[in-house]
């Protein structure tokens, strides 16, 4: 591991080693490369020919959750033991908390002159007056009038904030504090959280936040089939409500009943959201639960990337994420997205030159193509997981070796099954509802319609290629390019290309038994 990478976790260790001075010179070796400190040392001595054990007191630090934390920092020695082939066994292990106080702040300011005494019996507006620019300077003044402290109390911040500090400003004799806007004195002898844990936890109340609404969403998208559609869904939010609870006593802590009011309040909050975008997709429309389910899941492949490489190094991690990095970059170039538009014409027999693609419509099919392809990075998300987790530490082949298989699987079912072969289904689903005469689907900047078409002049003089043009008969319009329309006959089930500016085309919402051929 690298010694650049960011140390999450420290652990204390009690290692024992049976070696000699040369085994031990190369343990303590592999320590220093790591940056994992000897604390103490004892036994010994020991010859560059005779072993005797050695008792190190170590310091581990590596990046990862805090949760296995303690196997995950006995199995990173024995690894290095089994590296330089040592006789070493973990003794004890256990976590360094090092967590201070998340203290209240406070900002100094000037005191202003309205809070001296007056010279005379003041009048009322005079003291309404000074009541309010006594509230505006307490409450409303900008924090960089005074110093930032971070203090328990008010006195111990009163002092802080007329403290001489070399190089600054002497402090005004006026100088007081305030909190921020709104904020009350804590009280004497109140629990003080823990600034770190704050974090953690109020990260993971975004997180039960975020499940909360999506799972509202998809409630309110089932609901209609009754209960035995959603009570999964159900269950699952009542736990995230309640974890949510749990983390909300955590970072308010001695308040309880706050903690509880706020987390029903965040729970209604989150269902009304969920419930509310679910509502907005309409009834013909996309599906706002399902949305709101793949940007989740795009945000927990994400977050499993960044895992590993916050693990490992970019010499280790880049030989796996150029594979995926590679159509992202190619995405840039929409003409790749045209495999798609290939494959769907290929059912009515044409070509890519035979219809002209927008661009924009090129673009959106290479960045479809892109995310069916990149699928298997899911499994290179759960790669980052169980290193994180520290489950992936030692004996790692097992691990490897199923999350080989299902990234193949993964790259298989992206490029075969949600890419090229949803083309060709949606080709041929055309060419079926085209026969059928019914109604044909757009494709990504292919839009079918039915139209009616009239020849300007006597029909025989349009050239046709690819068949023989009938004026009563409805056609299937693909597209055009260059000038040259491309009709599908479904009576005949071929396509024919006529210049466009021989022909008028008339859209038509249903093909009707038989076009008119004047008027």
């Amino acid at each position: 591991m690298s010694a650049r990478l960011k140390s999450d976790q420290r652990a204390i260790a009690v290692v024992e080693l049976l070696g000699t001075t040369t085994e031990c010179d190369d343990f303590e070796q592999a320590l220093a490369e790591r940056r994992w400190p000897v604390l103490q040392k004892e036994g010994g001595p020991a010859t560059a020919m005779t072993a005797r054990t050695t008792r190190y007191v170590l310091e581990c630090r590596f990046p990862g959750s805090r949760v296995n934390a303690r196997r995950g920092a006995r199995e990173r020695i024995e690894v290095v033991g089994d590296e330089l082939q040592l006789d070493l066994n973990v003794e004890v292990t256990d976590l360094v908390v090092r967590d201070p106080e998340a203290r209240p702040d406070w900002f100094a300011y000037e005191r202003p002159a309205a809070d001296d005494p007056p010279a005379n019996p003041p009048t009322r507006r005079a003291r309404w007056r000074r009541r309010v620019r006594r509230w505006c300077a307490e409450r409303l003044a900008p924090y960089r009038t005074g110093r930032h402290i971070s203090a328990p109390s008010r006195s111990r911040a009163e002092e802080l904030a007329t403290r001489m500090l070399p190089g600054a400003v002497a402090p005004s004799p006026r100088v007081t504090v305030r909190r921020s806007i709104g904020a009350a004195d804590p009280d004497p002898g109140a629990v003080i959280g823990r600034r770190r844990r704050e974090t953690r936890e109020m990260v993971k109340l975004c997180h039960a936040a975020a499940a909360l609404m999506i799972m509202s969403s998809l409630i309110a998208r089932l609901w209609p089939q009754g209960l035995a559609a959603w009570w999964v869904l159900g269950v699952v939010s009542v736990a995230a409500l309640g974890l949510a609870a749990h983390w909300l006593t955590r970072i308010m802590p001695g308040q309880p009943g706050a903690a509880l009011g706020t987390a029903l309040a965040l729970g209604v909050a989150m269902a009304a959201f969920g419930t509310m975008i679910e509502a907005s997709g309409g009834s013909g429309g996309p599906s706002g639960a399902l949305g709101l389910v793949l940007v989740a899941a795009g945000y927990a492949v994400f977050t499993g990337i960044r895992l590993l490489v916050r693990q490992w190094t970019w010499r280790v991690v880049a030989p796996w994420l150029l594979p995926a990095v590679l159509p992202l970059v190619l995405g840039f170039f929409p003409s790749l997205g045209l495999g798609l538009h290939a494959l769907y014409l290929d059912a009515f027999g044409l070509n890519l030159e035979d219809v002209e693609i927008p661009r924009l419509w090129q673009l959106i099919a290479t960045v479809r193509l892109g995310l069916a392809v990149n699928l298997w990075l899911i499994a290179l998300a759960g790669l980052g997981y169980l290193q994180h987790l520290h489950w992936c530490v030692r004996d790692r082949w097992p691990a490897y070796t199923l999350l080989g298989f299902f990234a193949l699987l993964l790259l298989w079912t992206g490029v075969w099954s949600l890419g090229l072969e949803t083309a060709a289904r949606a080709g041929n689903d055309a060419v079926r509802a085209a026969a059928s005469r019914q109604a044909v689907d757009a494709y990504y900047g292919i839009a079918p319609q039915w139209v009616c078409v009239r020849p300007i002049g006597p029909a025989d003089r349009v050239h046709v290629d690819g068949g023989e043009f009938h004026p009563s008969r409805p056609y299937v319009k693909i597209g055009d390019a260059a000038g040259t329309a491309v009709l599908w006959d479904p009576a005949e089930k071929g396509a024919l290309k006529m210049p466009m500016n021989k022909l008028r085309i008339v859209p038509v919402d249903e093909p009707p038994e038989k076009c008119a051929t004047s008027g």
